[in-house]
């Protein structure tokens, strides 16, 4: 299937859900194995894949270098989790049950607070993926930096959601955001 989703606002975010799109799938969802990044080595930098493994350990286990420069580290291995506020994690978590339970995609207006300092607006395109080896379930993402929308500490944090779209890739979308 070829799914057709226009709600992208760039270029680059669009390019990557075609990728995405056209990888081999089993159950509306292609396994890790099929996903070459030197098929987008441009887009790249801007990659992360979560492994979810429980409501508590979500594992990041690539992540582009400049998701590495946005957090000030290499957050490789570590639980994705950590980085919610306490007030979003919840919500994070219900929007990943629901992108593997469906399955279908998201596209999110993030604010996150950079290792610099900088509150960035950016675009996120989450697309669901399966690996067979491992049996759980997976997100690959990719982050599209917009706007700095403000200042504060020298610290990543997630800080808010907002304008969550779900992508329909032929198992229908959630009928909340």
């Amino acid at each position: 299937m070829n799914a057709v989703y226009g709600g992208l606002y760039t270029e680059s975010a669009r390019r990557f859900f075609g990728y995405w799109d056209s990888l081999p799938k089993k159950n509306l969802r292609p396994d890790r194995e099929a996903f070459d990044p030197t098929h987008i080595p441009d887009l790249m930098r801007a990659v992360t894949m979560l492994e979810i493994h429980s409501r508590t350990r979500i594992e990041m286990r690539l992540a582009g270098t400049g998701v590495c420069e946005a957090m000030g580290f290499n957050p490789t291995g570590s639980n994705m989790l950590e980085w919610q506020t306490p007030e979003t994690r919840e919500a994070y978590l219900r929007l990943l049950e629901e992108q593997c339970r469906r399955p279908c995609g998201r596209r999110n207006m993030l604010r996150a607070r950079h290792a610099d300092g900088s509150i960035v607006r950016t675009e996120v395109v989450s697309l669901p993926m399966s690996h067979v080896r491992s049996g759980h379930d997976m997100i690959l993402s990719y982050f599209c930096s917009l706007e700095v929308v403000g200042f504060g500490e020298h610290s990543y944090q997630i800080l808010d959601r907002e304008d969550t779209e779900w992508i329909d890739v032929g198992a229908g979308v959630p009928d909340w955001t």
